[in-house]
């Protein structure tokens, strides 16, 4: 594997000034670009080709009040035009001043762009300069052994930009953590799942918010969590045990219909099955972000 720190040409563009104009660098021999300009010339950058392929964005900005640290919101998708030009109109995000693009349409399938979501937000408020402002947190996905290793070399190229377009972002070095992506699906980490012991944890995957007691070989989901509405083809239990539900009043729609409200408590045999049910059949890797409440 390419080391991080070997020496490396790189190429750049600067449209205008840093204070009113767009930035883009690429590495000679990489896969990524990254493009870079304030949040009043964002014009500019949606016009930019490349933005109407996948990719990830930072948008950063002020901190909540005026003596604490800067934010910066972590996100992906599949069309970067459609979703910037999207949050340059949102006044929930009048706090922006910095918007950061990374394209690469060979290499930014939608797992590889979650990886690497997932590894910016961890490495971001890890280095502890930058507050996160994503109101939820990203999925924590582990793709399988060929996504891991694509998303390290993207992150080699990635870091160094980030340093060149916003210093101190991020560190200058990979920090020393066990990558996200290395680790292997399993039930949350520090809990037993056999232990007679319960304890409560909570979900967050693409706004919907779900609470589960674990303990003593089962996952009980409490009633008031949301859980996402459309569900997968497989597996076949989900779609019996959901239309059930239903029919028994159990669940409800949740205004836009995106989301449904669980009525009842709801066991399961496996911490898997508990987040195959709330994600809609969408993820297990998703089970890694059940987080321990603290109910002191």
């Amino acid at each position: 594997m390419r080391r991080c720190g070997t020496p490396r040409s790189f190429r750049g563009l600067l449209s205008g000034t840093r204070d009113d104009g767009l930035l883009r660098i690429e590495f000679t021999s990489g896969a990524i670009t990254l493009h870079q300009c304030p949040m009043w010339t964002i014009d500019e950058l949606l016009l930019q080709p490349a933005l109407l392929g996948p990719g990830l964005y930072i948008l950063v900005g002020m901190g909540e009040r005026a003596s604490s640290r800067p934010r910066a919101l972590i996100g992906e998708g599949g069309l970067l035009q459609e979703r910037l030009t999207a949050h340059s109109t949102d006044p929930r995000l009048d706090f922006v001043w910095d918007v950061v693009a990374v394209t690469g349409p060979r290499v930014m399938c939608e797992t590889i762009r979650l990886i690497m979501q997932r590894r910016l937000i961890d490495e971001i408020r890890h280095h502890g300069c930058v507050d996160i402002a994503n109101r939820h947190d990203a999925e924590r996905h582990s793709g399988s052994e060929f996504d891991r290793v694509a998303a390290d070399e993207i992150m080699c190229d990635l870091r160094p930009l980030l340093c060149l377009a916003i210093p101190g972002l991020v560190s200058t070095v990979e920090p020393v953590v066990v990558p996200i992506g290395a680790r292997t699906p399993s039930p949350p980490r520090g809990v037993d799942q056999a232990a007679p012991t319960w304890t409560k944890h909570e979900l967050r995957y693409r706004g919907a918010n779900a609470i589960a007691s674990i303990g003593g070989g089962s996952t009980i989901l409490h009633p008031g969590s949301t859980i996402i509405g459309a569900v997968q083809p497989s597996p076949r239990w989900l779609i019996v045990q959901r239309s059930r539900l239903a029919v028994d009043g159990l669940l409800e729609d949740v205004g836009d219909g995106r989301l449904v409200r669980v009525k009842s408590f709801i066991t399961f045999k496996s911490v898997g099955d508990a987040t195959s049910f709330v994600t809609g059949g969408a993820s297990l890797s998703a089970r890694l972000a059940w987080m321990l409440l603290d109910d002191t």
